[in-house]
């Protein structure tokens, strides 16, 4: 198991796989690491029964956000845009809820067909990995409270939801806490 000594050293990690983040290469960085949570900690911020988006750093390659998952907190379906994302849960457990998606009358014309396919729950360490429109989910707390870190390799500025009837919307992201710009 990798240890890094601080998100500092995750980020530098990141920025050293180049311009264009290669998801495998992302997973690989990702694998086994543990975050000391004393660094963590400024962008871990809760809200009662949901969860929050704290980014941590972003470039033009990637953006590496700290989600906390509040106790059965649920993302809602959601497919991943031009981005690829991989994520390692750093404590508790999460549950991805997997879909398939087809569009009856063309790609984005009318309703979808939305069916789950697979639930997977994920312990401390373990990684998922998403790429783009075709890679749709829901993901959730399970047993309390749980805290992910998410990299976006090419940042994610809206996504496309899904309602459980097969309707869809664009999604603006946002962030719920952000670290202050430095002076360059």
């Amino acid at each position: 198991m990798t240890t890094l000594h601080g998100i500092d050293d995750l980020v530098v990690a990141l920025r050293e796989l180049g311009e264009v983040l290669q998801p495998v290469r992302v997973a690989a960085t990702l694998r086994g690491v543990r975050i000391d949570p004393r660094t963590l900690e400024p962008f871990m911020t809760w809200s009662p029964g949901r969860y929050t988006r704290n980014l941590v750093a972003r470039d033009s390659a990637f953006e590496l956000i700290a989600i906390c998952w509040e106790k059965d907190a649920r993302s809602m379906i959601h497919d991943h845009a031009d981005s690829d994302c991989a994520f390692v849960l750093q404590t508790g457990a999460i549950t991805c809820e997997n879909y398939r998606v087809a569009y009856p009358d063309g790609f984005e014309k009318g309703p979808c067909d939305l069916r789950q396919t697979t639930t997977r729950t994920l312990r401390e360490g373990e990684i998922d990995m998403r790429s783009g429109h075709l890679s749709v989910h829901r993901v959730g707390s399970c047993d309390g409270r749980a805290v992910t870190l998410h990299v976006y390799a090419k940042p994610i500025d809206a996504c496309t939801v899904f309602d459980e009837d097969g309707t869809t919307k664009v999604m603006p992201s946002h962030y719920d806490t952000a670290p202050a710009p430095t002076a360059g």
